[in-house]
C-alpha cells in the first residue's frame, strides 16, 4: 500500500446515499476498468442496493464496502472482488455470478478490534465456472451460505490481528 487515495470509478457515501438503489440506468462500468481502484464503493451508508449489473474487474475491487449497514447486491455480475470491512452490519449478495474472492472484515483505516463485520448472507449466487466462490474471513463473524458453493478461509485471529494493530499504528489517518 502506498497510502495513496483510491481512485474509484463510483462512489456512494451515507448519509446523502442512504436509502439508494444503483442499477443500469444510474451506472455504467468505464471503458478503462483498469484503471480504477475500485467501481463500486460504499462508505459509511445505509440500505444502498445495487441491482442488475455488471461490475468488471479492476485494480482492486469491484465493489468495496467499508463502514455502514445493510447493504444489497443482487443479481449482479461480478467479474472482480469484493470486499466488506470496516465493521459492516448487514451485506447480502443475491443471486449474484461471482468471479473474484469475497474478503469480510479486511483491514480499513477505520477498523477498531472488538467490531467485526457481521450479518452477511450470501445466497443464491454462483462463478461463471460452477467452481466454488472464494470467501475469506478476516475480522468478521462467517456468513450465512444458502446455495451457494463457497470455498471459505478463516484467517486465524493470531495471524491477523497483530497485522492489523501494526497497520493501525503505522497509519496516521487512523489514529
Amino acid at each position: 500500500m502506498s497510502g495513496t487515495a483510491d481512485t474509484n470509478w463510483r462512489s456512494y457515501v451515507g448519509p446523502a446515499d442512504n436509502g439508494l438503489t444503483v442499477n443500469a440506468a444510474q451506472w455504467q462500468a468505464p471503458l478503462d476498468p483498469e484503471n480504477y481502484d475500485d467501481l463500486v464503493k460504499g462508505s459509511n451508508v445505509s440500505h444502498l442496493c445495487v441491482s442488475g449489473l455488471t461490475i468488471p474487474a479492476s485494480r482492486e475491487d469491484s465493489i468495496d464496502f467499508v463502514r455502514g449497514k445493510n447493504y444489497v447486491v443482487q443479481h449482479c455480475t461480478v467479474q472482480g472482488s469484493i470486499t466488506a470491512k470496516g465493521s459492516i452490519d448487514g451485506l447480502s449478495l443475491y443471486g449474484c455470478c461471482i468471479s473474484g474472492t469475497i474478503e469480510l472484515g479486511q483491514y480499513d483505516n477505520y477498523w477498531s478490534q472488538g467490531a467485526p463485520t457481521r450479518n452477511v448472507s450470501i445466497i443464491d449466487c454462483n462463478s461463471p465456472d460452477g467452481s466454488p466462490i472464494r470467501v475469506k474471513v478476516w475480522d468478521a463473524e462467517l456468513p450465512f451460505v444458502q446455495n451457494t458453493n463457497v470455498k471459505l478461509t478463516k484467517i486465524p485471529k493470531f495471524i491477523w490481528l497483530p497485522y492489523f494493530i501494526f497497520r493501525r499504528l503505522t497509519n496516521p489517518k487512523a489514529a
